[in-house]
């Protein structure tokens, strides 16, 4: 078929999954219908649907669509040209469905962070070798589309790091404990009962969930294939009221942040909670919302921010997805064709130059304070801050909840420090110590 008459072919779409987001994205194809035949000129036909249960009380009209009780026959099905994997997890079913589709020769559009991080290098190979396109914009920071700048508008840019809020979840829940001075557990409890958390959160307080699109976003940002084994993962779990209120005090917010900067030596990706100046863009972004900063060399940084999840705008990004397909993208699945992408290399650079803010439990001792001061300045760190709080949950008669902020430092310092004190018999359990990130 030649390009001119491929360009008038209307597009045929399977959908695979019918949760949110696929609820979504037959609202949106729906709604905007006329609207997106005038940008395309063509007809975007839902062909067939799947999903576990045909009786469902759902947010859409599902009709007038043929019904798939199989969500591989609808992979393979001659009626259609893109299939769309709505199912979620990282393997089992959506695995199976998405390779079959790219071997059946279709183009292939997916929401699946967790796939794309464990298995993209094998099914972007896969989808080159069968000349078919693997789009996952709706994978990273639901409705931003950062997937299309990097891939297109930054492509000629070499960019030296990348990094944002990835997860809304975590956002919500550290803008919530900030706002409205409540634990991590009350906080939690409110996003759960407004749908922001799950059942079980842990995939999202635990930090995996954004170092899925930390993985991704590595190798969009850097040209390498997908690492998500290399990434170092700290959740939102441990993160006080106490650590709350002392950042503020220090002129801090707390963020969970995905991080991942080139050095010369290699990429360090990490996801951890940081502090961030209160006067920074990145700190300003409250509730469920996601950011992502850019650093280009020819473009310089870049922001981009908006909601990073729900079933509308994830739909966008979908949609987004078909458009591409539909205008005969021809902007390999991940910037680059795999084959040209360097192999993932850690960075073997380890010594970190950062403030760092060190919260403890002191003994409620005349001299506890001045010990751990001596220990700080036997290992060079001076001090930028230090508060003993006495309001915390944590302060007992026996204990105090000592915060302190350094100056500019190492990471082998702090922990030598921390190591000294422990050994002394100083603190009462583990400090927390988060890396203060100058944004």
């Amino acid at each position: 078929m030649n390009h001119d008459n491929n360009v008038t072919k209307d597009l045929n779409i399977g959908i695979a999954g019918l949760g949110n987001v696929g609820e979504g994205v037959i609202n949106l194809l729906q709604e905007n219908s006329e609207l997106i035949e005038k940008k395309l000129q063509k007809k975007i036909t839902i062909k067939g649907i799947s999903a576990k249960n045909k009786g469902k009380q759902r947010n859409c009209n599902i009709d007038s669509y043929t019904w798939y009780e199989n969500p591989l026959e609808l992979a393979r099905s001659k009626e259609i040209d893109v299939f769309i994997e709505l199912i979620g997890g990282e393997d089992g079913i959506a695995l199976e469905v998405t390779q079959t589709a790219i071997e059946s020769g279709k183009h292939v559009i997916t929401a699946n962070k967790a796939m794309i991080a464990n298995h993209g290098n094998f099914l972007i190979e896969l989808a080159e070798k069968n000349k078919t396109l693997l789009l996952f914009e709706a994978a990273v920071a639901g409705g931003i589309p950062i997937v299309k700048l990097l891939k297109e508008s930054l492509s000629s840019n070499s960019i030296t790091k990348i990094y944002g809020i990835l997860n809304g979840t975590c956002n919500y829940i550290l803008s919530s404990m900030e706002n409205n001075s409540i634990g991590f557990d009350a906080s939690l409890k409110e996003a759960q009962r407004l749908g922001y958390a799950e059942a079980d959160p842990s995939f999202d307080v635990g930090g995996f969930d954004a170092a899925h699109k930390l993985s991704i976003l590595s190798s969009l940002a850097f040209g390498t294939t997908i690492d998500f084994s290399s990434i170092h993962i700290e959740g939102i779990e441990k993160i006080s009221l106490d650590d709350i209120q002392a950042a503020k005090e220090n002129g801090y917010k707390i963020r969970l942040l995905g991080i991942s900067e080139k050095k010369l030596s290699g990429i360090r990706q990490y996801v951890e909670p940081c502090l961030v100046s209160d006067k920074s863009l990145i700190s300003s972004i409250d509730g469920v919302n996601n950011a992502i900063v850019v650093d280009g060399n020819f473009v310089g940084e870049i922001t981009i921010s908006g909601l990073g999840a729900g079933s509308n705008p994830t739909a966008s990004s979908v949609v987004a997805d078909i458009f591409d397909v539909a205008n005969n993208s021809t902007v390999s699945n991940l910037g680059m064709p795999i084959h040209r992408m360097k192999d993932f290399k850690i960075t073997e650079e380890v010594i970190d130059n950062n403030q760092y803010y060190i919260r403890m439990l002191l003994p409620n001792i005349a001299g506890s304070i001045a010990n751990v001061t001596k220990s700080m300045a036997d290992h060079n760190i001076s001090l930028s801050a230090i508060n003993q709080r006495s309001d915390g949950k944590n302060n007992t008669n026996d204990y105090a909840s000592v915060t302190i902020v350094t100056d500019v430092t190492t990471n082998i310092s702090v922990n030598k420090v921390l190591d000294q004190i422990a050994k002394n018999g100083q603190v009462k359990g583990l400090p927390t110590i988060i890396k203060i990130q100058q944004t």
